[in-house]
């Protein structure tokens, strides 16, 4: 599963990519503007970006599972096949494919999808240094590689720049969607317990709206908001009850189980729900049905990698 989701990313990352990089005015799929900005399959691009950060993190998994059963190297001849296995059973074809999102991802030019994964990497990054007992050199040379590899080289050369700047052009006085956060507040009084029927964001807010807003938002732009709007407080509570069990299966599949592909898939799991979380405060992800649906799969592989049912 693992390596299907890795497959997936590869493939919406390098059509992303190319659109860029061939300089299409319109994709190729939907005909829409791209604008400069990598959206692979995806409308929107945040939506792609999203979708490259849940991918990335599985594929980061599958690479920590297959370190964490490499054997300690010693000696030379240890070094040297250990060097022989990555080649042979393709875990240089998936820290390739790793490389080949990222890249994507930046290209995307989404400020909190690319901001959701780095975070979400280096959490989880420092805190299996604390729960994984027996790791090996290779874990903690991977995620310093994700950095300096990925950030601060391929990402250099296909516009980290211009998500940095971006970033650095984000200001309240521009953005308009705290103030759309603002409006939704009486909203959210008005529907608190049993919430206003899903879907029914973007009839029910230019209602509540102020002056100041101009555009039309079909989205509060924030997913926590808009379950709460839609479905009620209680009922929201109750379904992101799901992934914060599901973080700490993972939390204890790392801390507690052998099995090396179980503590990989916990580290993946733990990587996308956190990435998640962060990324849907400040937009709305799981309204694309995609997103959704992978998200699902990941919270059922974090529960299912601490089943000691399992070997």
């Amino acid at each position: 599963m693992l390596l299907a989701v890795v497959v997936i990313g590869v493939f919406q990352a390098t059509y992303g990519a190319l659109e860029i990089l061939f300089r299409l005015d319109n994709s190729l799929v939907f005909g829409l503007p791209i604008r400069g900005m990598a959206t692979g399959t995806f409308v929107y691009k945040n939506h792609y970006a999203n979708y490259l950060m849940l991918c990335l993190s599985m594929g980061v998994g599958f690479l920590v599972s297959t370190l964490l059963a490499q054997k300690s190297a010693s000696r030379t001849t240890q070094k040297l096949r250990n060097f022989l296995e990555t080649l042979l059973h393709g875990k240089a074809l998936v820290r390739i494919a790793l490389a080949i999102m990222v890249i994507a991802l930046v290209m995307s030019r989404s400020r909190m999808g690319n901001t959701a994964f780095f975070v979400s990497m280096s959490v989880v990054g420092l805190l299996s240094l604390f729960l994984i007992k027996k790791r090996t050199k290779g874990l903690s040379i991977l995620i310093i590689s994700m950095f300096i590899i990925d950030m601060f080289i391929l990402s250099a050369w296909f516009g980290l720049d211009k998500v940095k700047t971006r970033l650095e052009q984000t200001s309240l006085s521009q953005e308009t969607r705290d103030e759309v956060i603002r409006d939704s507040i009486p909203l959210l009084q008005d529907f608190a317990l049993t919430g206003s029927g899903m879907g029914s964001f973007y009839g029910i807010f230019p209602k509540y709206q102020g002056e100041e807003i101009k555009a039309f938002y079909d989205h509060a732009h924030n997913d926590y908001l808009q379950f709460a709007v839609e479905a009620g407080i209680p009922a929201t509570i109750l379904l992101f009850m799901v992934p914060l069990l599901s973080a700490v299966s993972c939390i204890k599949a790392i801390r507690q189980r052998r099995n090396t592909l179980m503590k990989g898939t916990a580290f993946g799991c733990l990587m996308a729900i956190i990435g998640m979380a962060i990324h849907i405060s400040v937009d709305f992800p799981l309204q694309a049905p995609a997103n959704t649906a992978l998200s699902m799969v990941i919270l059922a592989l974090g529960f299912q990698a601490n089943n000691r049912a399992m070997r």
